[in-house]
């Protein structure tokens, strides 16, 4: 009989070690919360070591659902997550980072590290030989101190190739409910056709972006020869190939 319990006794334990630890973790989260304007890296490693190790779980599905309990914005949790999620994976410490400051870094690790399938993300920085986001983030870092936001900002972004048509912009137009209605019946449809473009930072299937939604919609209307008045003159250009240099894919026609 004793032999049988004896070998349980190390894995409770273990189990017991690690509920202390997620517990004192949630609770260092809570306070840190309060404190946030002084202690906004501190929360950052709680939030991502809550993420990492699923301290979260059993009683929510998701970091998600669990960062909605918290009096912090839910775009707050995440981003502050992933500035330590992205710095681990590229080994830099936190005496390094901590200096550039929080709105640097969030420009900075807008650079992927890994792909889609959870393995390196490569970057063509046009030298002809493929980076992965762990050198280019590394590369970055050693003088992100020093330069400005602006010099950051342009910089990641010619990295993940937005510029030019791919440019990211803000198009805010006014509608009538009625109008509004209809767009997110049209928004939904695209993206129902379009399927799903990756997983977010829960490991949930997500769907396109309203941006890429917009962009099948107006081709395709651009495409329908019966959008256009009779006489009027236009060469149709068919195509698959959508200007969107997004994560999202190219979409069927509706």
């Amino acid at each position: 009989m004793d032999t049988e319990y004896t070998g349980l006794a190390p894995v409770a334990i273990v189990g017991e070690a690690i509920a202390g630890e997620a517990a004192a973790t949630l609770a260092d989260v809570k306070k840190l919360v309060k404190g946030l304007s002084v202690n906004t890296f501190d929360l950052a490693e709680k939030l991502h070591k809550v993420k990492a190790k699923k301290f979260y779980a059993p009683k929510f599905n998701t970091f998600g659902e669990y960062a909605k309990t918290l009096d912090l914005k839910l775009s707050k949790a995440y981003y502050l997550t992933k500035l330590v999620e992205v710095m681990t994976a590229c080994a830099i410490p936190r005496e390094v980072y901590e200096p550039v400051g929080i709105a640097k870094l969030r420009i900075v690790c807008r650079v992927d590290t890994v792909n889609q399938d959870g393995g390196p993300k490569m970057y063509d920085l046009g030298t002809g030989l493929p980076v992965t986001g762990v050198e280019v983030v590394q590369a970055i870092m050693k003088h992100a101190e020093a330069q400005a936001p602006d010099e950051l900002e342009q910089f990641v972004r010619k990295v993940k190739g937005q510029v030019g048509e791919n440019a990211p912009v803000w198009y805010n137009i006014s509608m009538t409910e009625g109008q509004k209605a209809k767009w997110e019946e049209a928004v939904s449809l695209a993206k129902l056709n379009i399927g799903s473009v990756g997983k977010d930072a829960d490991g949930q299937y997500r769907d396109a972006s309203e941006g890429a939604c917009a962009e099948v919609i107006a081709v395709n209307y651009i495409n329908d020869p019966n959008s256009y008045p009779e006489g009027y003159k236009h060469d149709i250009q068919h195509s698959d190939t959508y200007a969107s240099g997004s994560d999202d894919q190219p979409a069927p026609e509706l």
